[in-house]
């Protein structure tokens, strides 16, 4: 099977909706305005083409990470397989609608600057809610247990050389 593979560039008109999947996974919408523009030689100005709506699925960890990030009102660059769909309104009525199933998604740097962060890795981590940055009990989750005192987590000695570390080198990323 072939797809359309597209890139888009516009503002996000709202903030991502997550949406939970029956099998427990994330995915996430957000809706994209596109307006082409051109340049008309005769009035020797750039004039805008009519804005596009298309919305954006994502899913995964892909999803989780765009619920983090985007915000309405910002500049994206969004890549992946172009579709469409059609439906009766409630008015009987043919409607149409431009869908894209997300590869990538990234800010517009040309419009402002972005601070990346990746997300930490492991099965311990636990799913944090976008909206209020609260803890979310995944399913099946164990209790959290504390850190024993004893060479836990968090107790100002370096990991590899034992040395005692300030509060900022502890928090710090080790890459």
């Amino acid at each position: 099977m072939r797809d359309i593979q597209t890139i888009i560039m516009g503002n996000a008109t709202a903030d991502p909706t997550a949406l939970r999947q029956a099998d427990g996974t994330v995915s996430a919408k957000v809706r994209v305005a596109v307006t082409g523009r051109y340049y008309n030689a005769s009035q020797q100005d750039y004039i805008d083409r009519k804005t596009e709506f298309i919305t954006v699925f994502v899913r995964r960890q892909l999803a989780k990470n765009v619920l983090l990030s985007v915000r309405k009102g910002q500049p994206l660059i969004v890549t992946g397989r172009l579709h469409s769909s059609e439906w009766s309104g409630d008015d009987g009525a043919m409607r149409f609608s431009l869908n894209l199933q997300a590869e990538a998604i990234g800010h517009d740097l040309t419009y402002g600057t972005a601070a990346y962060r990746r997300p930490d890795r492991g099965e311990d981590v636990p799913d944090i809610d976008p909206y209020t940055g609260a803890i979310v009990p995944s399913v099946g989750a164990a209790p959290s247990t504390e850190e024993s005192a004893e060479g836990g987590a968090g107790d100002g000695l370096d990991d590899l050389t034992g040395e005692e570390q300030s509060e900022e080198e502890s928090l710090a990323p080790a890459f």
